[in-house]
């Protein structure tokens, strides 16, 4: 099987994961993937995609790839995994002078307003909680750093290093954010069609298994995510 012309790849903007700079793909995700198509001498553009259609072409019935990706349970079925190309933290950000103190995910019923992504699995973890009182934005996490600071949103859920690098790419000061609490752990993997072949991801997950092994991965994760933490 030629995986050059058979394998789409796909990626959705979140940074430092993945990102597109004056037409460019750039991130963490995005090194560590062409890392992995050398190891295997593939060749693939990148195409940068809206996060639901990123969804629903992993739907189809192509050989396709999307990055990056939390795996939860509600999609462990429905795709087939390489991973983890990171660790990350899913946390709480207030205002860094916010007089909010979160000591469990139930403090964070009582304030007015959370920002989410629609479709992001923190969105749909807090939904699954019972939390109404989220304001989810349909696109992606830009505006969301914003609106914390300007009084909009009283906590802001996201990936650590996400809301970090989100923050800066709006000319935010990463120390204007604190981390009121950390909810729990959310490794970032790579998702592929079910209808990839076994052996394409066979061969995806032992290239990155090779990074781990000889550093490369390492390497690349301290390229992107050094001081990339807000101040808790």
């Amino acid at each position: 099987m030629n995986e050059n012309a058979s394998l789409k790849l796909y990626m959705s903007e979140y940074p430092p994961f993945c990102y597109t700079e004056a037409g460019e793909a750039k991130g963490l995700a995005v090194d560590a993937v062409r890392s992995i198509m050398n190891d295997l001498n593939l060749e693939s553009p990148i195409l940068s995609v809206p996060w639901k259609r990123g969804l629903r072409y992993l739907e189809g019935d192509t050989s396709s790839a999307l990055f990056t990706i939390t795996r939860t349970a509600e999609r462990e079925d429905r795709y087939k995994w390489v991973g983890p190309i990171s660790l990350a933290r899913l946390v709480l950000f207030a205002k860094h002078d916010a007089d909010i103190v979160i000591n469990s995910l139930d403090d964070a019923r009582k304030v007015r307003r959370i920002g989410t992504v629609q479709g992001y699995s923190a969105e749909k973890y807090l939904k699954q909680k019972g939390f109404t009182n989220l304001v989810s934005n349909p696109g992606d996490q830009k505006s969301n750093p914003v609106n914390l600071l300007r009084g909009f949103l009283d906590l802001w859920m996201a990936v650590d290093v996400v809301g970090t690098y989100t923050a800066e790419l709006q000319g935010i000061n990463p120390n204007e954010l604190k981390v009121v609490y950390v909810v729990r752990d959310q490794p970032k993997y790579i998702a592929f069609s079910r209808s990839t072949p076994d052996e394409i991801v066979r061969r995806w997950q032992n290239a990155l298994d090779g990074m781990v092994d000889d550093g490369r991965l390492a390497k690349i994760t301290e390229k992107w995510l050094t001081t990339r933490t807000a101040s808790r």
